[in-house]
Order: structure tokens, then sequence, then C-alpha cells
């Protein structure tokens, strides 16, 4: 009944607001990513001038739409402390005792990677415990693993559907006083390409508690060599860990640990405006879009070393600029709150930093959209839905799409996006969030952009944008806007699905 009532109101209200959303023009989309997606900008990486420039922009735009800042103080600028560590040196020895007497294990060095928390850390004689895919809670862990080195696979077991990532099991470990974590890239043929990713320079929050003392990667090889001296057996043990009856176990084996790591503490920033609205007691509604990019991504003598970030956000962030000019006047019911954020490229850093202080309680949020990588069709797509299912906003979304005349793309594609975008930070906290965009609803189009000028110097501002579909997306998000900030068409809050606090 409830969302007859709200449709038929929505139908009342669609042909003023219609005029109203549908005046977002490729043109002023554009503008705001030439400038953002410029050589002037360096590639907007956190910590550089590339920042500085992209931070002042989008506070200037969004001030002069009408917005006020919503830090808590009368700055734009919520301060994101980030840390870069980078390995540098290693040296480890493995040992267990054998009939009474010290017998070391041979790794060979190019198969096991560390490094530390700090410039200069090192693990003496610390046990070596099989922690699974460290899948029990910290307290169910913490008796057998607190000052220890924790193996866990890397992957999820095979086939496994809604498994924790391997994120949120690390923190677990760590969680139950692991000194050490030594993650098993327990797919044979990833080693390489996964040990390259980690000897690169590895981006965090400086105080989110997630990183252990040591950190490593170590191949299926070297842990089956591992694993077998201490008489377990690799391939029962990939089984036995994927099941609920499984416990950490400690393989006799200790182990010395010095890792050298090039460390960088620095301050990054979100940028947070507000349209205050007349009712604020009945909740508020967020729209985000991560502003951060790579900046230089090439080390050699290229011609040119910028990976600008036209598509992947410098489009995102002209959306919500231009949603914020359009709703600023609304007279919105709830406040309504715009966040750009920092570090998404390195783990959806300054979405969770803002979720651990975001200035309001967040079971304030009736609705979270997140605007990212919208420059990639033409007008009249069907558009995605990145969160669909998720949540129980679904008939809300599908009863404004039908009013802007839109069509959903229904299948469950998009939602592989679902944790590679900001908006999972705030489904982690039981918020319904939604990515929703047509540049996501051609699997084709999005596939050859991913394997393509993603993150890479080729994503530019130039003629092979597609902004007739972002300027529609746009349009669909300030009737996202009206319709979630209003009580009239949205009257009460709902939760995600599942739920079960």
């Amino acid at each position: 009944m409830r969302y007859l009532i709200c449709l038929i109101v929505l139908l009342l209200w669609a042909p003023v607001q219609e005029v109203q959303a549908q005046n977002i023009s490729e043109q002023d989309l554009l503008e705001h990513i030439e400038i953002l997606a410029s050589d002037n900008f360096g590639g907007r990486k956190p910590g550089t001038h590339g920042e500085n420039q992209t931070v002042s922009y989008i506070a200037t735009q969004w001030k002069n739409a009408g917005l006020r800042p919503a830090t808590g103080s009368s700055s734009w600028y919520a301060p994101v402390a980030l840390m870069d560590r980078t390995p540098l040196k290693q040296s480890f020895t493995f040992v267990m005792m054998d009939e009474g007497r010290e017998k070391t294990i041979r790794i060979d060095d190019d198969q096991i990677i560390l490094r530390g928390s700090q410039p200069l850390t090192s693990l003496s004689s610390a046990p070596v415990i099989f922690a699974g895919y460290g899948i029990q809670s910290a307290e169910e862990m913490k008796p057998a693993i607190a000052g220890k080195l924790a193996l866990i696979f890397l992957s999820s077991p095979q086939g496994a559907v809604d498994f924790p990532d391997f994120r949120t099991r690390k923190a677990n470990v760590i969680a139950a006083g692991a000194s050490g974590v030594i993650a098993v890239v327990n797919r044979k043929s990833r080693y390489d390409s996964s040990a390259r990713r980690f000897r690169r320079v590895n981006t965090s929050l400086s105080e989110d508690g997630y990183h252990a003392e040591i950190e490593g990667q170590i191949s299926a090889q070297a842990a089956d060599r591992l694993l077998d001296k201490a008489g377990l057996d690799y391939k029962q043990l990939v089984t036995n860990a994927a099941l609920d009856g499984f416990r950490p176990i400690d393989t006799g084996i200790y182990a010395d640990m010095n890792a050298e790591t090039r460390v960088r503490s620095y301050q990054s920033h979100n940028v947070i405006g507000k349209i205050a609205g007349s009712k604020p007691e009945s909740g508020a509604v967020l729209f985000l879009g991560h502003w951060d990019h790579l900046g230089e991504c090439r080390s050699e003598p290229e011609v040119d070393r910028i990976c600008n970030g036209a598509v992947d956000n410098a489009s995102g962030i002209a959306l919500l600029i231009e949603v914020a000019e359009r709703l600023a006047d609304s007279q919105p019911d709830r406040d309504i709150f715009f966040l750009a954020t920092t570090a998404e490229e390195s783990g959806l850093l300054g979405a969770r930093a803002f979720a651990a202080d975001p200035g309001f309680p967040l079971e304030r949020l009736v609705a979270v959209f997140n605007a990212d990588t919208i420059a990639l069709s033409p007008t009249g797509e069907r558009i995605a839905v990145v969160g669909l299912g998720q949540t129980d906003l679904d008939e809300d979304i599908k009863t404004i799409a039908a009013s802007e005349g839109r069509e959903i793309d229904d299948t469950d594609g998009p939602n592989s996006f679902l944790k590679r975008q900001d908006g999972y930070v705030f489904l982690e906290k039981k918020i319904p969030a939604f990515m929703i965009t047509s540049a996501f609803s051609d699997k084709e189009r999005l596939d050859s952009y991913l394997n393509g000028r993603y993150h890479d110097v080729g994503d530019e501002a130039d003629e092979a944008l597609l902004l007739g579909g972002a300027a529609d997306d746009a349009d669909f998000h300030v009737a996202l806007g009206r319709y979630f900030s209003s009580i009239d068409t949205f009257p009460s809050k709902t939760m995600v699905k599942n739920e079960t606090d």
C-alpha cells in the first residue's frame, strides 16, 4: 500500500519534477570533467598538489551552488590521515624441532614477500599458526593466534557465495591479536602477479587497526612445503579450512622475520557539503563519489605519464556538482549531504574514514547514492543498479525509474561491482546504498573500457567520452534526491535486508 500511495504522489508531482530534473546537459558535465581531468590537476593523487587543486575546485562549486560546509566546522575539508608502506628489504627463517634438534625449513626468497607496519619491524621465534580463511570470530581465534604469526588463504573457497573478502578476514585475524599475517596465494599461477602488486606502495588509513606488525604473501608452493614439514596436507587443508568446525592449527614451526619498509604519513581530505532540510529529524540523504585518481602512473619516460581519470572519476564528481546545484533550492524535508571522498583507489579509504566519523549518526541516512565511472554510454540506455536486491528500496527505485521513463537492467551482473565502490561501506553499516548508472548496463562497452583506458593514461577528456547517458543519469540523481528527501514521497526509513541487529 505504501508503494501505491508513493506512486500516486509521484505521478502527480512528476510533470513539474521532470522539467526541473532534465536540464543537466552534456556540456555542463564536460566543463567540469575537462578541468578535473586536465594535466594541471596532475591525476588527482591524494597528498599532492593535484589534491589541493581538486578539493578546492569541488568546494568552490558547491559553495557557489548554495551548499554549506558539513564537516562540523566552517571548513569544507575533513582531514583523512593516510599512510603509505612500500617493501624494501626482508629476511626470514623458518625452523621446527625434529627429534630434539632445531631444523631449518628452506623457503626461496622469491616465494615470500614481507612488509612491516613501521620502517624496521621484526618478529622473533613467532609460532606459526595455520588459520585457514580467518573466518572465525576474533574472540574464537584469540587463544590460538594472539602474539603469533598467522597463515590465511588470500582467495575465498572455490564456488563460495557471499564469502568475506580478504580485507575483512585479515582484520579479523589482527583483531584476534596476531603479530603477523601472511596471506597464502592459494592459486599457484597467481603468486607472481599478486607479489608484484604487493611490492608497490600500499596506502591505508593511519589508525585503522588494520595492520599487523609484519604482513606478507607466500606462494602456494612454498606454503605446501612449509606445511608438509609440519605433517599437514595442503590440499586437505584447503577443503577443511572452509568447514564450520575448522579451528586454527599450531604447526609447530617458528619464524624469525625482519622487514625494512618505506613508511610515509600524510593528510588527505574528504569534501563535505550540505543542503539543510526543514525537517532534519526525519533523516538525511547522501550523495557521494570519489575525487581521487592515480597521479603519475608511469615511471618510464613516456610522453604522457599522467593518469587523468576522466571517466574514473571526474565524471562522477561532475555529476555531483550539477546535481547539488539543481537540488540546492529544492527546499527538502531531509538534509541532503554531498561527499567527495579521497583514496577510493586505495580501498574505499575516504568513505571508510567518513563512516567512522561522519559528524552525525549514520542511522539518520535513509538512502545513499554513489556516483562513479558514468561517462560511458549514449543517451537512452537502461540504468544498472549496483545494490539491487540488497535493501528494501528496490520498489522505490523502480517507481522513480518509471516516472523518469528509465528502464532498469534487472540482471545481477552489475552487483559484481558491489564491493568495489564507495557505497559498499554504507551497506556494511546496514544503510541502503546504490550506484545507479547507465554506464554499467552494457557489459561489452564497460569491459572495453576496463580492459583499455581504465587506470591508464588514455582515460582523458576527449572525443571518446560518451556523455549522453551521463546527462541522463545526472537528471535521474536529481529525481532521486527530490524523492528521498521528501517525507511525502518517502515517508519512512527502511533498512538493509537480512539485518540481524
